[in-house]
């Protein structure tokens, strides 16, 4: 049986808590990058139920945290 795979949204997540910074930093980047979003939207995203991030998304948050988190 294949263990489904973990929603990267968690991952990212987790690595806000270790870097100990705030979901604001991040959706200031995001902001910054042209991306609308919302502390609403955004924690929408790290839970994936009602919406999920974007390869964009993604490659942004990468940069701002130094990671290299994949869909």
């Amino acid at each position: 049986m294949v263990k489904p795979k973990k929603y990267v949204g968690l991952d990212i997540r987790d690595e806000i808590k270790s870097q100990r910074i705030t979901n604001g930093f991040i959706i200031h980047k995001l902001k910054s990058n042209g991306i609308k979003m919302t502390d609403t939207k955004f924690s929408n995203k790290i839970y994936g139920d009602r919406d999920k991030f974007t390869e964009k998304e993604i490659k942004i948050i990468n940069a701002a945290l130094g990671t290299s988190f994949s869909l």
